[in-house]
């Protein structure tokens, strides 16, 4: 029995919102049932794997051109065809047409099936038409951005040009423009007639210079992202709660202070200064999220927030020093040079630090380790290096200097490139001096991620420093005087487990047991 075929039409509408669209039209030859809801169907995708490649001027070169044209032209035929069924049906829930094309009389075509489809109230639009000759555009028909029952509008590589008289998406509630043409007036006009837009994103498009929105107070998360004319971006919504900005480190003039519910800001390559900082900071007292990445003229900034959560600096490269009080912080992700650093932040559970190497000497191993100092109350700290070589402390240090991270419990190592890293024991050696005390050590590569497990007994008196390891300046035993268990997990190498095996059973004073290696030297 056919049981797939007797379930409810909405359960079998979501199989077929679960499948491409050429898959989905496979079912509508398996019985009356299928077919008619596939024909009632309310999902339209007419995506880049439907334009399969065999039907475009990319296909097999040994086909004929009168051969490969007759193929896309029953394919164009019957998406008009499906078009035209649907044209009566009133609600639409999602139409996708991407397509790339060079002849220009193909435009005319794909106008009319836009029409046909904005007849039927769709609520999704989705719609990326790419001219494939330079300098040209395919132009969007002005109906679109009359559509009053869509919701979601996303375009990409076409041009809305003047004039577009009558702007009405009035039912708009997330808008994305990607690699769009777009001049100053249109936009102005297009955000000044969606009164219920909640979503906002431009990616990529060419036209613009000024990026100003004003008012619409349902407004909540905008994204504006590489778009390579804009010189201003002027913001004044007063329910915003998230923006993210990417540039080309060009200069462009960025007003967000009126935004005072912004709980996320994001920064990418924008040319802000120190006073730009410290000016708009202070202007969002419930910012939970913040992440500067590749902010290259920012030098010495203090970040001072009861609510900030989660905090990125990444390649900020001219950044000589950094003050960080933030009581409820609990994730920071670090990559740049070892610099002055001072930091508040005792709820910080997660932490992650990727040092951008210069010269690697003794001064630059002292400044790693003051600069760890600084994430000794963090629960689980991630170390990132290329090769991981540089967080091998030479000894002469480990003698004169006290381990950073004594109270961290749980230490990862991500090495980058494993083929050039040193042997693991020689890691290992160097993270359980950095973290003399953990729970649990990572060390994660393309490999796999080694796991090791400690186990530690209760010492009833603390004993004489005979290692070197310089445990009795510091609060906590470190593991060579404690380690009772070890478990191994992820080290397959014969000979990478036998020195392991040898240095732990070396070093570990009172070590009862290994599991995961070999179990006697």
């Amino acid at each position: 029995m056919d049981r797939i075929s007797e379930l409810p039409e909405p359960i079998l509408q979501q199989i077929l919102s679960l499948l491409p669209m050429t898959q989905g039209l496979q079912t509508s030859v398996l019985s009356k049932r299928w077919r008619h809801v596939w024909t009632n169907f309310p999902v339209l995708e007419f995506d880049r794997t439907f334009f399969d490649a065999k039907f475009s001027n990319h296909s097999d070169t040994r086909e004929s051109i009168p051969e490969r044209l007759r193929k896309r032209d029953e394919l164009f035929n019957f998406a008009e065809q499906t078009l035209l069924i649907y044209r009566n049906f009133k609600g639409i829930r999602r139409f996708t047409l991407e397509i790339s094309f060079h002849d220009p009389e193909l435009a005319s075509l794909f106008d009319r099936w836009i029409g046909y489809l904005l007849e039927s109230n769709v609520y999704e639009l989705k719609l990326g038409i790419l001219v494939l000759r330079n300098r040209e555009w395919y132009n969007l028909p002005g109906a679109v951005l009359a559509a009053k029952s869509v919701t979601m509008l996303t375009l990409s590589n076409c041009k809305l040009r003047l004039p577009y008289s009558d702007i009405k998406l009035l039912s708009l509630k997330k808008l994305s423009l990607v690699d769009v043409y777009i001049e100053d007036e249109i936009f102005k006009n297009l955000v000044a007639r969606c009164p219920m837009i909640e979503d906002m994103n431009l990616s990529g498009c060419c036209g613009l210079k000024s990026f100003e929105v004003f008012g619409l107070l349902k407004l909540k998360s905008v994204e504006v992202k590489n778009n390579r004319e804009l010189e201003k971006v002027e913001m004044q919504v007063l329910n915003l709660q998230s923006f993210e900005y990417s540039g080309r480190y060009k200069p462009c003039e960025i007003n967000l202070a009126p935004c005072k519910s912004l709980k996320t800001l994001k920064l990418c390559m924008a040319a802000i200064t120190d006073e730009w900082f410290h000016d708009h900071f202070s202007e969002f007292p419930l910012l939970e999220n913040l992440a500067l990445s590749d902010c290259r003229m920012l030098e010495s900034i203090r970040i001072s927030s009861h609510h900030l959560k989660r905090l990125l600096l990444c390649r900020c490269d001219f950044l000589v020093e950094v003050e960080i009080d933030a009581p409820s912080l609990c994730s920071f992700k670090y990559n740049g040079d070892t610099i002055p650093f001072s930091l508040n932040s005792p709820a910080l559970l997660q932490s992650d630090i990727h040092f951008c190497l210069s010269v690697i000497d003794t001064a630059w191993y002292v400044q790693m380790i003051e600069f760890l100092s600084k994430f000794n109350h963090s629960k689980l700290l991630t170390l990132q290096s290329i090769t991981g070589k540089n967080m091998v402390v030479p000894n002469e240090l480990r003698e004169s200097l006290l381990p950073p991270l004594y109270n961290v419990k749980h230490l990862k190592l991500k090495i980058h490139k494993p083929l050039m890293s040193c042997a693991t024991e020689e890691l290992v050696d160097s993270l359980l001096w950095i973290s003399p005390h953990p729970e649990t050590l990572f060390i994660e590569s393309g490999f796999g991620t080694k796991t090791f497990k400690f186990i530690y007994k209760k010492l009833t008196e603390r004993r004489e420093d005979s290692c070197g390891c310089g445990c009795r300046s510091v609060p906590i035993i470190c593991w060579r005087h404690c380690l009772q268990e070890i478990e191994v997990e992820n080290v397959s190498e014969a000979e990478e487990r036998n020195k392991l095996t040898k240095f732990f059973w070396k070093n570990a004073k009172i070590l009862e047991r290994i599991d995961g290696l070999d179990s006697e030297l």
